[in-house]
């Protein structure tokens, strides 16, 4: 296995915390207060492709390395996370990144990005970016895409794919997916909402409407992680702000883009300082103990 800074060295018989995601389990934003300085003075535009960047702190910050750090001392780190991923590419990173033989106990974790994400791979070398992260390539459905030769795909895909019951149902496939190679390979599998709060069975039960209960076997909500009376986790971290401008997540990415700094919790790219990416790793703990 190459070792990675997201990936702590992994022997047989240790016992490991697997982390799968888009940018907020890769760890963006989760910077020390000099990196964002220097963003700040030197290169406001890294805002918002942060991703590509400072990765080493991203691997040390993230919220599995401080799930593992802070509260499961006994357990290695392994972050999958892929800054601008969906959900698809997240969990078919189980396969690319296989464990030694012989491990002891492995948690899964999936910590969802949003519905609306397709993901395929890209047609450049693989290993392509730092500590090849860059393999993925993922599209919104959107009709004004300006994302240079992607735009298409993008507007095609808009037009005549994507639909809310669609998005759905591909969550659903995927979290059995990952729940199904988890089963054969002995490990424990949960999910949770980095930011979309349109991830629970509320919602999924009306935009399915009937057909949820030829499908409901997909999803077993039991190894939902559900953080303090909230959906998702980054809800969970814009009510430790307590500040009257972070609403929702689509006003707080407006709001945070025009600050210079962090938040207490959460940056100007919207995601996670080290703080936040700390209490999202208690929360999580939090959760697990009350499912294993």
């Amino acid at each position: 296995m190459t070792l990675k800074s997201h990936i702590d060295k992994i022997e047989p018989e240790d016992n490991v915390v697997i982390g799968l995601g888009d940018s907020f389990t890769q760890g963006v934003g989760a910077y020390s207060e000099e990196t964002w300085k220097y963003i700040a003075d030197k290169n406001p535009g890294l805002y918002n492709i942060s991703g590509q960047h400072f990765i080493d702190e991203q691997g040390k910050n993230n919220w599995v390395k401080q799930l593992c750090k802070h509260f499961m001392p006994d357990y290695k780190c392994m972050s999958l996370g892929v800054n601008g991923a969906g959900n698809r590419a997240a969990v078919k990173e189980l396969y690319l990144n296989p464990l030694p033989k012989n491990v002891g106990n492995v948690i899964v974790i999936l910590m969802a990005t949003g519905l609306e994400r397709f993901d395929f791979l890209k047609k450049d070398k693989l290993t392509s970016g730092e500590e090849n992260h860059q393999k993925w390539a993922t599209i919104w459905p959107s009709l004004d895409s300006k994302r240079d030769n992607i735009a298409k795909l993008e507007k095609i895909y808009a037009r005549q794919i994507w639909e809310e019951h669609v998005d759905v149902m591909e969550f659903m496939l995927t979290v059995a997916e990952a729940s199904t190679f988890c089963r054969a390979h002995g490990y424990r599998f949960f999910f949770g909402s980095a930011f979309d709060d349109k991830i629970n069975q509320t919602y999924f039960k009306k935009t399915l409407g009937e057909d949820y209960i030829s499908f409901s076997h997909l999803i077993d909500w039991k190894q939902f992680l559900k953080p303090d009376r909230c959906t998702s986790y980054m809800e969970y971290i814009r009510k430790l702000e307590n500040n009257a401008n972070l609403q929702d997540f689509h006003t707080s990415s407006e709001y945070m883009q025009k600050r210079k700094a962090p938040l207490k919790y959460i940056t100007p790219c919207n995601h996670w300082t080290v703080k936040g990416s700390y209490n999202v790793a208690k929360q999580v703990k939090l959760n697990l103990d009350n499912k294993i």
